[in-house]
């Protein structure tokens, strides 16, 4: 459902999903990652942006899996509170839980808790608005 690919698609596989609601999806990290080239050579750590794109492609799929919602095409709008607690290095599994706040006139904004074994790495919101993929 998702119309990011490799190499920028960061959802392995969702685990749980109520379509319009909640959806908590994972991604493992390998340290394959062409990111970790650079960022950092000696200390390789996922940067936050990468784990604020995984929070938004988890939270699309909550609303790209209502059947009315199926052709259309999120684009973020918004990051607001979102916080770091813990750095992301190769061979750690992160998963994301998200609840959708509220949907109106398409948009969508959806509180979003990353964590890894158990302990919470990152939370905050992401704003996305929706549009007809034909529009695009």
């Amino acid at each position: 459902m998702l119309p990011q690919r490799e190499p920028f698609l960061f959802v392995d596989e969702i685990t749980n999903l109520v379509p319009g609601e909640s959806v908590t999806g994972k991604r493992a990290f390998t340290g394959e990652e062409d990111f970790f080239k650079g960022h950092f050579p000696r200390m390789p750590i996922v940067p936050g942006v990468i784990l604020v794109e995984l929070a938004a492609q988890v939270s699309a799929l909550m609303i790209l899996a209502v059947p009315k919602n199926r052709d259309l095409f999120g684009l973020f709008a918004g990051v607001d509170k979102f916080r770091f607690f813990k750095k992301v290095v190769p061979g750690q599994t992160l998963t994301v839980q998200s609840r959708l706040i509220s949907f109106r006139h398409n948009v969508a904004r959806s509180e979003c808790k990353i964590s890894s074994d158990d302990s919470l790495v990152a939370d905050g919101v992401i704003t996305a608005v929706f549009v007809d993929s034909g529009t695009l």
